[in-house]
């Protein structure tokens, strides 16, 4: 038996009380707190549960209307990014606008071409230096950067 199975057992037969289960546990008690605290458990007022099932809607983004055409995401300003520092982004940003492992995009915008590259690690777009200057905005304010899956790119307040 594993570690789930056991606390799935000890849940459905009412026995919640996390430092009871940690008393009682035949598993290494930090490795039995651990699981009750993620995966399909949560701990809520000292006690484990199964963790609430998300809706299908933040399951897959084709379900997720917001998500098929476009994905937005606010930034805050550093002095790095007014310097053209690149701006690394979520690996889902990647996904949703088809950038691939090793690969590149180019997006059409308001002040010109602006790239999105992905390598081994990490995704990265181009400075932005040039949106954050026509915005007129400094250190410590936030943007929100627009990526469209037709190619469109924005920066905006």
């Amino acid at each position: 038996m594993l570690i789930p199975e056991w606390l799935a057992a000890e849940i459905a037969a009412g026995r919640t009380d996390l430092q009871q289960l940690l008393e009682s546990t035949p598993f290494d008690r930090a490795a039995v707190r651990t699981v009750a605290g993620s995966g399909d458990f949560q701990i809520v007022d000292g006690h484990v549960r199964f963790a609430s099932v998300p809706s299908p809607g933040t399951w897959f983004p084709q379900r997720e209307p917001t998500l098929l055409t476009s994905w937005s995401m606010p930034l805050e300003v550093t002095e790095e990014l007014l310097a053209d520092a690149p701006v690394p982004v979520p690996l889902a940003v990647g996904s949703l606008v088809q950038v691939y492992r090793h690969g590149h995009r180019s997006f059409s915008s308001r002040l010109g071409p602006q790239g999105l590259v992905m390598d081994d690690a990490e995704i990265r777009l181009g400075s932005i230096a040039r949106f954050l200057r026509d915005l007129g905005v400094g250190v410590g304010d936030t943007v929100h950067l627009h990526f469209n899956t037709n190619g469109r790119f924005d920066v905006s307040l």
